[in-house]
């Protein structure tokens, strides 16, 4: 279990233009993070990782306390054991499929590496591109090695920043199928960053709606979407 309490100010010549305060939990399943664009849900994504740090808060991970202003605890990002797929996923273009995941295996020889990397591709059912480059996978595709190679850290717990926004339709709704199949399988909480309702009810065991840098109704998916109290929401 996730419990975080993060407050961040973004300031431009001396004047406060975006200040986060939020306080969530986040249980097994998906945690869908929802609401507009600049509501503060990246910024949340990147403090639990470790790429922001907040100026006041605490962020533990079970019994692991990465970040607490109060004492001074700021674990190293690559120490966190956290997974991170990104909208534009941030593959390596020159190694192949296989080599990105393995890039982020560690603890490993070169052929433990291998061969895990091929064994997280096959799990998400593309082990036949494991030889070839970004530039000739589809967009699907670059997406499963995106994850997988998030899940060669073996992490414990995984963060999707609107991983599916520049996919197409269909696309978009197999792979977020896969998506729930694989948190299933992984058994490690998820928290999915999403502008798209439709994703949220599907996917979302739970969701916390932000606007303006706080949550401003939490709750099941279905529930908070179908009956909002903010415009947030709607």
């Amino acid at each position: 279990m996730l419990n975080a309490q993060i407050k961040k100010e973004f300031r431009t010549n001396g004047r406060v233009t975006f200040a986060l305060d939020s306080r969530f939990v986040v249980e097994q399943g998906i945690t869908v993070l929802f609401g507009p664009s600049g509501s503060g849900k990246t910024t949340i994504l990147r403090s639990i990782a470790g790429i922001v740090v907040p100026d006041e808060g605490r962020i533990e991970l079970g019994d692991r306390v990465y970040f607490d202003s109060a004492t001074g605890t700021n674990v190293p990002i690559q120490r966190r054991r956290i997974g991170f797929v990104f909208q534009d996923y941030l593959l390596f273009p020159h190694l192949t499929a296989a080599q990105n995941v393995a890039y982020g295996i560690g603890s490993a020889t070169p052929k433990g590496r291998h061969d895990r990397a091929i064994e997280l591709l096959d799990l998400l059912g593309i082990a036949y591109a494991s030889d070839r480059r970004p530039h000739q996978l589809s967009g699907g595709e670059q997406q499963r090695v995106a994850l997988a190679r998030a899940l060669g850290s073996d992490p414990a717990i995984l963060l999707l920043d609107e991983p599916l926004a520049a996919l197409d339709a269909a696309t978009r709704l197999r792979l977020l199928g896969e998506i729930v199949d694989l948190q299933r399988k992984s058994k490690i909480p998820f928290l999915y960053v999403t502008h798209s309702s439709a994703d949220a009810v599907q996917a979302g065991d739970s969701a916390l709606i932000l606007d303006a840098g706080r949550i401003v109704q939490e709750g099941k998916p279905a529930e908070v979407l179908g009956a909002p109290r903010d415009s947030a929401v709607s």
